[in-house]
Protein backbone atom coordinates (compact mmCIF):
# COMPACT_ATOMS: atom_id res chain seq x y z
CA UNK A 1 0.00 0.00 0.00
CA UNK A 2 1.30 3.82 -1.08
CA UNK A 3 2.16 5.64 1.50
CA UNK A 4 1.64 9.44 0.86
CA UNK A 5 3.27 12.51 2.52
CA UNK A 6 1.02 15.16 3.65
CA UNK A 7 2.17 17.40 0.65
CA UNK A 8 -0.02 15.64 -2.02
CA UNK A 9 -3.05 15.46 0.71
CA UNK A 10 -4.81 18.19 -2.03
CA UNK A 11 -5.33 15.51 -4.56
CA UNK A 12 -7.71 13.66 -2.36
CA UNK A 13 -9.14 16.82 -0.59
CA UNK A 14 -11.99 18.25 -3.22
CA UNK A 15 -9.70 17.73 -6.44
CA UNK A 16 -10.82 18.89 -9.58
CA UNK A 17 -13.38 20.52 -7.95
CA UNK A 18 -11.23 23.75 -6.32
CA UNK A 19 -9.64 26.36 -7.91
CA UNK A 20 -5.70 26.67 -7.98
CA UNK A 21 -5.74 28.99 -4.75
CA UNK A 22 -8.19 27.17 -2.80
CA UNK A 23 -5.97 24.41 -3.07
CA UNK A 24 -2.67 26.51 -2.38
CA UNK A 25 -4.66 27.33 0.84
CA UNK A 26 -4.89 24.09 1.95
CA UNK A 27 -1.02 23.76 1.82
CA UNK A 28 1.05 24.56 4.96
CA UNK A 29 2.23 28.36 5.13
CA UNK A 30 5.75 27.87 4.59
CA UNK A 31 5.07 25.49 1.61
CA UNK A 32 3.99 28.61 -0.78
CA UNK A 33 6.86 28.18 -3.55
CA UNK A 34 4.27 29.04 -6.31
CA UNK A 35 5.85 31.44 -9.07
CA UNK A 36 3.40 34.10 -10.85
CA UNK A 37 3.99 31.68 -14.13
CA UNK A 38 2.29 29.03 -12.89
CA UNK A 39 -0.40 30.51 -10.63
CA UNK A 40 -1.66 31.31 -14.26
CA UNK A 41 -1.11 28.55 -16.19
CA UNK A 42 -3.57 26.44 -13.54
CA UNK A 43 -6.00 29.23 -13.35
CA UNK A 44 -6.51 29.37 -17.33
CA UNK A 45 -6.78 25.67 -17.25
CA UNK A 46 -9.31 25.86 -14.45
CA UNK A 47 -11.27 28.55 -16.55
CA UNK A 48 -11.21 26.21 -19.42
CA UNK A 49 -12.85 23.12 -17.54
CA UNK A 50 -15.34 21.52 -19.26
CA UNK A 51 -19.03 21.82 -18.59
CA UNK A 52 -20.76 18.72 -17.46
CA UNK A 53 -23.19 16.82 -19.11
CA UNK A 54 -26.81 16.50 -18.43
CA UNK A 55 -26.91 12.82 -18.20
CA UNK A 56 -30.67 12.89 -16.48
CA UNK A 57 -31.79 14.93 -19.68
CA UNK A 58 -30.30 12.61 -21.41
CA UNK A 59 -31.55 9.44 -20.05
CA UNK A 60 -35.21 10.65 -19.74
CA UNK A 61 -34.92 11.57 -23.21
CA UNK A 62 -33.84 7.84 -24.05
CA UNK A 63 -36.94 6.23 -21.86
CA UNK A 64 -39.22 7.64 -23.23
CA UNK A 65 -37.66 7.23 -26.75
CA UNK A 66 -37.44 3.56 -26.03
CA UNK A 67 -41.63 3.90 -24.48
CA UNK A 68 -42.55 5.64 -27.53
CA UNK A 69 -42.43 1.81 -29.16
CA UNK A 70 -45.15 0.25 -27.84
CA UNK A 71 -48.10 2.66 -29.53
CA UNK A 72 -46.22 1.96 -33.07
CA UNK A 73 -45.71 -1.82 -32.15
CA UNK A 74 -49.19 -2.26 -31.12
CA UNK A 75 -51.45 -0.10 -33.36
CA UNK A 76 -49.14 1.18 -36.54
CA UNK A 77 -48.13 -0.28 -39.25
CA UNK A 78 -44.75 -2.35 -39.53
CA UNK A 79 -43.47 0.43 -41.48
CA UNK A 80 -44.08 3.46 -38.79
CA UNK A 81 -42.26 1.17 -36.33
CA UNK A 82 -39.25 0.34 -38.36
CA UNK A 83 -39.06 4.10 -39.32
CA UNK A 84 -38.91 5.09 -35.97
CA UNK A 85 -36.80 2.95 -34.79
CA UNK A 86 -34.20 3.49 -37.22
CA UNK A 87 -34.29 7.38 -35.96
CA UNK A 88 -34.38 6.24 -32.37
CA UNK A 89 -31.23 3.82 -33.04
CA UNK A 90 -29.40 7.49 -34.46
CA UNK A 91 -30.79 9.14 -31.65
CA UNK A 92 -28.95 7.13 -29.42
CA UNK A 93 -25.92 6.59 -30.96
CA UNK A 94 -25.82 10.12 -31.06
CA UNK A 95 -26.17 10.49 -27.33
CA UNK A 96 -23.40 7.83 -27.18
CA UNK A 97 -20.76 10.14 -29.19
CA UNK A 98 -21.85 13.56 -27.55
CA UNK A 99 -21.04 11.47 -24.23
CA UNK A 100 -17.84 9.86 -25.12
CA UNK A 101 -16.41 13.12 -26.57
CA UNK A 102 -17.57 15.10 -23.38
CA UNK A 103 -16.14 12.67 -21.69
CA UNK A 104 -12.74 12.58 -23.35
CA UNK A 105 -12.15 15.98 -23.33
CA UNK A 106 -12.91 16.24 -19.56
CA UNK A 107 -10.70 13.48 -18.78
CA UNK A 108 -8.01 15.24 -20.78
CA UNK A 109 -8.48 18.69 -19.00
CA UNK A 110 -8.26 16.53 -15.25
CA UNK A 111 -5.12 15.50 -16.26
CA UNK A 112 -3.87 18.61 -17.14
CA UNK A 113 -5.30 20.73 -14.70
CA UNK A 114 -4.28 17.92 -12.26
CA UNK A 115 -0.81 18.30 -13.86
CA UNK A 116 -0.34 22.12 -13.57
CA UNK A 117 -1.80 21.71 -9.99
CA UNK A 118 0.84 19.65 -8.41
CA UNK A 119 3.54 22.21 -10.72
CA UNK A 120 2.19 25.14 -8.44
CA UNK A 121 2.20 23.12 -5.34
CA UNK A 122 5.73 22.01 -5.89
CA UNK A 123 7.01 25.32 -6.70
CA UNK A 124 8.67 23.95 -10.36
CA UNK A 125 8.53 26.06 -13.24
CA UNK A 126 9.72 25.37 -17.04
CA UNK A 127 13.57 26.99 -16.35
Amino acid sequence: MAKFSGSYSWIFRGFPDLDPDAILRQQPANEHLATEEERQRAWWLWQRRPRGMNILLYGILLGVGAMAHTPFLLLGSPLLFCLFHSVYILFVLWVVGVFYFRERRYRRWKKDYLRAVARLVRGESDQ
